[in-house]
């Protein structure tokens, strides 16, 4: 598993919590573990929130409870995200009248250039 861009940080948190991610809006994730915590518990708080970006948590509509006992090694996988279905037309007279239904489209067609092969 591929585990994105991240930045941990060990910073004073509230007692009851090991650790925590949160995305950043490049993409990357702010991982932080509480330095209240003695070294064997923050290794294991870091490898947990390691597990939720191996697994895509942050991507996935699992519930949370779910999630967690994946991450923390119970439980099976969390579900993949369900397939996006792709539109097919059987030309472009049918793509042009779907852009048009949708006002994605105001010139004809033709003048945006020849199809890709």
């Amino acid at each position: 598993m591929r585990i994105p861009d991240h930045f941990v940080r060990v910073i004073a948190l509230p007692s009851a919590v090991r650790g925590v991610t949160v995305p950043n809006d490049d993409g990357t994730f702010s991982v932080y573990i509480n330095a209240v915590l003695d070294a064997d518990v923050q290794r294991k708080a870091l490898e947990h929130e390691l597990a939720h970006l191996a697994r895509d948590h942050f991507y996935k509509a699992a519930p949370i409870a779910r999630q967690e006992a994946e991450a923390a090694g119970n439980g099976p996988p969390a579900p993949a995200a369900p397939e996006r279905r792709i539109r097919r037309y059987a030309g472009l007279t049918a793509l042009e009248g779907y852009l048009r239904s949708i006002d994605a489209l105001d010139v004809p067609i033709e003048r945006l250039g020849q199809p890709m092969h």
